[in-house]
């Protein structure tokens, strides 16, 4: 078969196309592959660390579909959180153990699924029905099926997933889960400013706490003395009654303005 001149001018533009592409395929493989998410053998190794682990609360997280986001040095928008909170209604408050159920790989981020997810979810006992007839009822049931008890966390990253192994993972959510051992009531007194801290160990009142952290430091007190003055709402907290040691904790519009034992 004899190919005109026309003929051998397509056959080596086709060449030339092929060429190029060959040449550029590796590159384009390569450019797609960095901007995936991490291999199945990063996954896995995140997924078996971090899955059906416990932590303590560090901040209060929001019940809902969004929960709280972080970046990848686990900075979040307190502020953010904070109108959250308010707007959903339920949240699950500092120091309370949480478990972290799913893990799911994103783009560019990491979700976390906390306690079954901000949103209402069947286990697998109350989706089996025993009884004859119309008389059925559920294998198990929940205390309060109207309402979830989970959150989510997510971390997000640039562009991509990219660089993270199990213990940075770790090390981002150790700004809102503590992984250690810790009690409850211990990681709550850390989120007292400092200059209390001391004081709630120790079971006592200080200057400028508000009510609720009395409560904690000293429990309830034994009476309370209301009153409105000039300067505003004043309230009276006492403990303890003779023989034994009496304290007076006065609060001002919330806030404690002076402490006295007798």
């Amino acid at each position: 078969m004899q190919i005109t001149k026309g003929g051998r001018f397509v056959f080596k533009l086709i060449g030339r196309v092929l060429l190029i592409f060959s040449l550029l395929f590796p590159w384009i493989i390569n450019a797609k592959d960095k901007n995936s998410q991490l291999n199945d053998h990063i996954q896995q190794a995140i997924i078996r660390a971090i899955s059906s682990e416990h932590a303590t609360l560090k901040v209060a997280l929001p019940i809902n579909k969004q929960g709280l986001t972080l970046d990848k040095n686990g900075k979040f928008d307190w502020k953010k959180n904070e109108e959250a909170l308010l707007h959903s209604g339920q949240y699950i408050a500092v120091g309370l153990q949480v478990q972290i159920t799913k893990v799911d790989f994103k783009k560019n981020k990491l979700v976390f699924e906390l306690n079954g997810g901000g949103k209402k979810k069947k286990r697998i006992l109350e989706r089996i029905y025993i009884g004859t007839g119309s008389s059925v009822t559920p294998l198990a049931r929940t205390l309060d099926p109207s309402n979830p008890q989970g959150s989510y966390l997510t971390i997000k990253f640039d562009k991509f997933i990219s660089n993270v192994t199990p213990e940075k993972v770790k090390f981002i959510l150790s700004s809102v889960l503590d992984f250690s051992k810790k009690s409850s009531t211990k990681i709550f007194i850390e989120t007292f400013p400092k200059e209390f801290q001391a004081a709630v160990k120790n079971k006592r009142a200080a200057l400028g706490m508000d009510r609720d952290m009395v409560l904690d430091s000293m429990g309830l007190p034994l009476r309370r003395i209301r009153e409105s003055t000039e300067k505003g709402q004043v309230e009276e907290w006492i403990y303890g009654e003779r023989p034994r040691k009496i304290i007076f904790v006065k609060f001002q519009e919330g806030v404690v303005i002076s402490i006295k034992e007798y």
